[in-house]
């Protein structure tokens, strides 16, 4: 399998409005994501952008090149924290010989996750 051909994407920085609206509409009301005193007593300097919202940023980009149908499945692993003003690359990354994924780094080169893409017509899809 082939490095998937996925141009580059970068997401514009996140905003702390969008954070606070991904939150609410996912129904977390985990302080580490809203509260900076919480956030800077668990050892952060900031709060942290959900998981999940780190995840919608990868599908976001597949899916813009893509197209939704195309997409079956992505296993997204975290590496490292989204903080709010932080634009997030998705880059294609090959994980050997039957895996191909995406990579996401913030503008500060940090991988902050990768994931494993399945794709229609791939084999054992």
């Amino acid at each position: 399998m082939s490095e998937l051909d996925l141009t580059p994407a970068t997401a514009p920085a996140i905003s702390r409005e969008a954070m606070r609206s991904f939150v609410d509409g996912v129904g977390d009301p985990n302080p580490v994501h809203t509260d900076p005193e919480f956030a800077a007593k668990a050892g952060l300097p900031d709060v942290v952008v959900q998981a999940s919202h780190t995840t919608a940023i990868a599908l976001d980009a597949l899916i813009a090149q893509f197209g939704a149908d195309e997409i079956l499945n992505l296993d997204i692993r975290l590496r490292g924290p989204v903080f709010p003003g932080d634009e997030v690359t998705v880059s294609p990354v090959s994980f050997g010989e039957l895996d191909r994924g995406v990579e996401l780094r913030n503008q500060r080169g940090d991988v902050v996750a990768t994931g494993i893409v399945v794709m229609r017509g791939d084999p054992d899809e």
